[in-house]
């Protein structure tokens, strides 16, 4: 009886260790494809969260055609949006331009990321930023309403 006692602590114990963990990180992945008057976009949005709140976001946002002209129209367009975001700590981007495709690339990691600061630069940062914190739910609507699958 004693044995079965220590035999059954012990599975709770590794339990509570092991799977149950409600600290896990998880990862939600959303991506969209388009190809329209010989442009073809693509994005892919990685989200990492734990528990219920945003942790990471990677964006990666492709666009692809012959016409150099569009390219750099778009170069031009996505470093203005993101110029604002220049001096913030744990706020990366990056956009480049390499055989008729460009690449943008965003990095936020948002356990870090100073959130007071992106509300300063655009207050409309504040549909998702609530206390400093996104909830993975709310993100993942975004992406879906901009016609991204996720899963």
């Amino acid at each position: 009886m004693k044995t079965v006692k220590v035999l059954l602590i012990g599975i709770v114990c590794i339990i509570g260790l092991t799977g149950c963990n409600s600290d896990s990180k998880e990862t939600l992945t959303c991506t969209r494809t388009q190809n329209q008057n010989n442009i073809k976009t693509s994005l892919k949005y990685t989200i990492n969260y734990k528990d219920s709140y945003v942790t990471k976001v990677k964006s990666v946002e492709t666009v692809e055609t012959s016409d150099l002209d569009i390219l750099n129209s778009y170069k031009e367009e996505i470093e203005n949006l993101y110029s604002p975001y220049d001096n913030i700590d744990y706020y990366e981007y990056n956009v480049v331009i390499n055989d008729h495709k460009l690449t943008s690339t965003v990095n936020i990691n948002y356990e870090k990321v100073d959130t007071d600061r992106l509300l300063e630069i655009d207050s409309s940062n504040g549909q998702l930023i609530n206390d400093g914190k996104i909830k993975i739910n709310d993100i993942k609507e975004v992406y879906e309403n901009l016609g991204a699958i996720c899963k």
